[in-house]
């Protein structure tokens, strides 16, 4: 395994509009198979951090590596490409598609890269035998042989397709925008659980408001202490 970073942020800066800064961060490193929880308040500028992560957003200033790509030098199509192959992304509404069964919603990032299905199975049926044997150790077998549509899930079951989706085909990295906001405190816990020991070959980003998870993690960070950027509007204000 490569003893270079999944993740490597230097010297990066990003505004909305010229003169605003939203985020100063000087330095962040993700090590492979690193779980890292990030923690901050509404507004902290998690989200945004995230997005130029996974290449949605172009940064003002400074580097962004991801998987060994640097990602300013890379245009819009490329960094697509690269998100759809090496990162699993599990958002805060979990963004499924109603009408599709579990399996389907699982097999989606498999549509947009090759490699990844490639990673995921041989052929279609072994990509959904994949998908089903992922789906039942997430306690989800039966709703998954079924071929329900996630629409009749319950919001934790949702929420456990939505992980699985992240996680088929091995991604290098899993970025977890707030995925637990939804869940009381049991079915949180085993939400964590069940994410880190899936994820076990993987980088793992975990951001959340919610402190108290942050010891489940290898490492826990908090916004406030590299955002630079939030610091000098907190003493302007």
């Amino acid at each position: 395994m490569s003893d270079q970073p999944c993740v490597s942020i230097n010297d990066l800066q990003f505004a909305w509009r010229p003169g605003d800064l939203v985020l100063d961060v000087a330095s962040l490193q993700i090590n492979r198979g690193e779980k890292l929880f990030l923690q901050g308040a509404s507004g902290s500028g998690k989200s945004t951090l995230l997005g130029l992560i996974a290449g949605v957003y172009e940064q003002t200033a400074g580097e962004v590596v991801v998987c060994g790509h640097t990602l300013g030098e890379m245009g819009a199509n490329a960094r697509d490409a690269l998100r759809a192959d090496a990162m699993g992304v599990i958002f805060q509404q979990f963004n499924l598609v109603p009408y599709l069964s579990l399996v389907e919603n699982v097999l989606l990032p498999c549509q947009f890269a090759a490699a990844r299905a490639r990673r995921a199975g041989a052929d279609r049926s072994a990509r959904r035998r994949n998908a089903h044997d992922l789906l039942h150790r997430l306690g989800l077998g039966k709703e998954a042989r079924e071929d329900r549509p996630v629409a009749e899930l319950s919001v934790g079951q949702q929420q456990r397709v939505a992980a699985a989706r992240a996680l088929i085909g091995e991604p290098s990295l899993i970025i977890a925008d707030e995925p637990t906001s939804a869940l009381d405190g049991e079915l949180r816990d085993a939400f964590i659980e069940m994410l880190i020991e899936e994820a076990k070959n993987a980088s793992v980003l975990f951001v959340s408001h919610d402190v108290s998870l942050a010891a489940r993690f290898d490492r826990a960070i908090a916004m406030q202490d590299i955002n630079a950027a939030d610091s000098k509007k907190a003493r302007v204000a």
